[in-house]
C-alpha cells in the first residue's frame, strides 16, 4: 500500500497535476484506491461508463480508440506515472472513447472523476489549470492521426 503522503508528491509529478495547491493535492491522494492488473486485464472497454480516471505507477498498459470517421485510429503506450481514462473528467462526455489492456502486470491508482471534479470545484485556481491541461491532452492524443 502506498503512504498518502507519496500518491500526494506522485500526483504533483503529473503534468496534468502540477502547479495545483497542496490542498487539493492532499484531497485528491486520499481518495485514490490502488488496483493491481495481471497481464492481459482489460481495465475499460469503448463505450463503458467513464466513472475513474487512472495513474499508471508501474507496469505496461495500452490504449487503443477508433472513432466514426474510418481514417482515426490511435494506440498509445501508457507508461509509469501516465494518466489515462481521462473520460471521467468531461462532464458531457460519460463514456469511454476506447479500451485499455494491461501488457503487463501494472499498478494503477485510480480516481473517482466526480470527486475529482468537486475537489477542482473548490479551488477554482487549480481546477482551472487542471481543465487547460486536459484540454491539450485531449488534443494531443487525436491530433495528428490521419
Amino acid at each position: 500500500m502506498i503512504e498518502t503522503q507519496n500518491i500526494q508528491e506522485m500526483l504533483n509529478e503529473i503534468p496534468l497535476f502540477s502547479g495545483c495547491s497542496p490542498d487539493v493535492l492532499s484531497r485528491m491522494a486520499k481518495i485514490v484506491v490502488e488496483r493491481d492488473c495481471a497481464k492481459g486485464e482489460e481495465i475499460y472497454h469503448a463505450g463503458d461508463e467513464a466513472l475513474d480516471m487512472f495513474v499508471l505507477v508501474n507496469g505496461l498498459v495500452s490504449f487503443t480508440a477508433g472513432s466514426g470517421v474510418s481514417h482515426l485510429y490511435v494506440e498509445k503506450l501508457m507508461k509509469r506515472h501516465m494518466i489515462f481514462g481521462w473520460a471521467a473528467l468531461v462532464p458531457e462526455h460519460p463514456r469511454r472513447l476506447g479500451s485499455a489492456k494491461c501488457l503487463e502486470r501494472s499498478q494503477l491508482l485510480v480516481l473517482n472523476g466526480d470527486r475529482v471534479m468537486e475537489i477542482l470545484g473548490s479551488d477554482p485556481q487549480s481546477g482551472f489549470v487542471v481543465m487547460k491541461r486536459l484540454c491539450s491532452m485531449i488534443a494531443s492524443t487525436f491530433i495528428d492521426r490521419r
